[in-house]
């Protein structure tokens, strides 16, 4: 039987919702048993445990999911997924890295834009990751992905308004922006807390 990818975003989107990380270890363990041969149960094992802040545990199982990867598509968001838990971690040099393999495989993958450009940005590279950013204007769709780009490019009100309007399309927006690294200079922000908690 296909595995149903949007179903599970979906009810993986909730339990992130709800804070439920265990929830979703054990919905990921329950892909792996169904689906063993797939990357998808690993990739979102990965993703629990980076907001349970078990980043070492993420990047292998990320490293298993790789080896289960069965396009130049899901090689790329796996390695756009590395990229993002070494910038949780300010590894920039590996961030830099995968996200340099995730926009070789798919140069559409905006995780991967985002990503590199996020480590660029900390490695004093500001003009690089602004154009990066520019560069893919067209692949910004939704909300999240436009305040993410704002935030790196540090254009608050911008950033602003287009959280506001991800966190009202969707409920998980308020918990992934406290542990995304886009928007790391922006907790503290009395505005950015308005929006999210």
């Amino acid at each position: 039987m296909p595995i149903d990818q949007k179903a599970i975003k979906g009810e993986m989107n909730q339990l992130i919702a709800e804070r439920n990380f265990n929830g979703m270890l054990e919905k990921a363990g329950n892909i792996l048993d169904d689906h063993p041969t797939s990357y998808l149960g690993r990739w979102w094992m990965a993703r629990a445990l980076t907001f349970m802040g078990r980043t070492d545990e993420a990047l292998d199982w990320l490293m298993m999911a790789m080896r289960k990867a069965e396009s130049d598509e899901e090689e790329s968001k796996i390695a756009s997924s590395m990229a993002n838990v070494y910038n949780v971690r300010k590894q920039w040099e590996d961030s830099l890295n995968y996200s340099a393999i995730a926009l070789e495989l798919n140069s559409e993958n905006v995780v991967g834009v985002i990503a590199r450009s996020i480590a660029l940005s900390a490695t004093g590279k500001r003009p690089e990751a602004s154009r990066l950013l520019d560069s893919n204007q067209r692949l910004y769709v939704d909300d999240y992905q436009k305040a993410c780009v704002a935030a790196v490019k540090r254009k608050k009100a911008t950033m602003l308004e287009h959280l506001r309007k991800a966190v009202e399309e969707n409920p998980h927006s308020k918990v992934t922006v406290q542990y995304d690294p886009d928007f790391a200079q922006y907790r503290r922000d009395s505005q950015f807390k308005e929006i999210t908690s």
